[in-house]
């Protein structure tokens, strides 16, 4: 018993003379459960755009149009002439619900015969689809029902005759990129995207770190420039990066028949651009860090939230505006947008080039910070060289 109660109070010690582990096990879990609870503060997806194609003209459409407007579910951001319109809207990413009112609906409504009201959904994020599914079935059904009962108060059609008075607005919808609401589909690219961002910068992150654990770093700075330390300590991680890239994006879409739409060579493109982000990050974080330690933890703060911030099942729209400025400045964020675009949506170029540009722009200023950092270690190792040498 005596050697099991100094063993606690020895590891007890250590938690608590460690300020790395007691962040680890006291800061992290509160830090992340506090940014968490902001991120779903909203509580559910709202303000969603809208586009409406208004082909009726008519009070009963544009008192439909109100009812969207009023849902907290939907804003109203354009009605457009035509339903090509409106779903190109959706294609370009400017809207994620359309709803088409068709000609002739008033008129229809008038003699007791439906009339369809369709709504275009993008399905490629499944929160957005079932919560637009939902909420647009409410508003048409609440609209119908209010205009069955008008037409019966008018009339004073009650009982079995008002039976054939039902306006009909009949509700339809169409999903978009994900038809089948397959789970499969939709979480398997971020999930991948998340791992195989963690594991780059668990790699880099402790390629400079370890050998200043081990005492070797000095002799390196002085062996090596910046870009020779760059070349020599990145690539083998790029490579293998890449190679991991192309193996489990073929074992999901080949192996498990995960349908896809796009260009494997603009997948393999944004797909290497992210993994060089990643790395310069990562290999600036290496050059901070005194320890492997210390690597991993600023690596796996950056990486653990990663992907419930990067808008990939959790809109951004939805999220707070300083919480989604922390989901903008992440590379997965645009590496996941592209993703999507890509492969659910079968985009080209075109439409990935902003998160191009935007993980172009994160990898020089990693590798600027790692060439600051670079520049501070070898100039004061050259200070303490020129002390010594002063000293003797």
């Amino acid at each position: 018993m005596n050697k099991m109660v100094r063993l606690f109070e020895r590891e007890w010690q250590f938690i608590f003379s460690n300020k790395t582990v007691l962040m680890i096990l006291l800061v992290v879990p509160v830090a992340y459960f506090t940014l968490f609870g902001f991120l779903y503060s909203e509580k559910r997806v709202m303000e969603l755009p809208t586009v409406i194609v208004d082909a009726d003209q008519t009070e009963l459409s544009r008192e439909l149009i109100r009812a969207f407007d009023v849902n907290q579910t939907f804003a109203v951001t354009d009605v457009v002439p035509t339903e090509e319109a409106a779903l190109d809207a959706i294609d370009r990413g400017e809207a994620a619900v359309s709803v088409v009112i068709p000609e002739g609906m008033t008129d229809r409504v008038k003699t007791g015969k439906s009339a369809e009201v369709l709504t275009v959904i993008d399905g490629s994020n499944m929160l957005v689809s079932n919560t637009a599914v939902r909420a647009a079935n409410a508003v048409i059904k609440s609209v119908s029902a209010g205009v069955t009962l008008a037409k019966l108060e008018a009339q004073g059609s009650w009982g079995e005759e008002g039976k054939i008075l039902f306006t009909g607005l009949d509700y339809r919808y169409r999903v978009l990129y994900n038809p089948t609401f397959s789970y499969l589909s939709f979480m398997v690219y971020g999930l991948g995207g998340a791992v195989l961002q963690q594991c780059l910068f668990l790699g880099v992150a402790l390629a400079v770190a370890r050998e200043k654990e081990a005492g070797t770093w000095q002799n390196t700075l002085q062996q090596y420039s910046f870009w020779q330390l760059l070349a020599g300590k990145v690539s083998p991680y790029l490579i293998l990066g890449t190679f991991n890239l192309v193996l489990t994006f073929s074992v999901v879409l080949k192996g498990f028949g995960v349908p896809y739409y796009g260009d494997m060579i603009h997948l393999l493109l944004v797909g290497t651009l992210f993994n060089l982000t990643v790395l310069a990050i990562g290999f600036a974080i290496s050059f901070f860090s005194a320890n492997q330690l210390q690597a991993t933890e600023i690596a796996m703060l950056i990486a653990v939230p990663s992907f419930l911030l990067s808008g990939y099942t959790w809109p951004l729209s939805a999220m707070p505006e300083a919480i989604a400025a922390i989901g903008k400045s992440l590379p997965l964020t645009y590496f996941l947008h592209a993703v999507r675009e890509v492969l659910e949506k079968g985009h080209g170029l075109g439409y990935i080039r902003h998160d191009l540009l935007v993980l172009g722009l994160m990898t020089v200023m990693g590798l600027f910070a790692a060439y600051l950092l670079y520049l501070w270690q070898a100039g004061k190792k050259a200070d303490d060289a020129a002390e010594g040498a002063q000293a003797a």
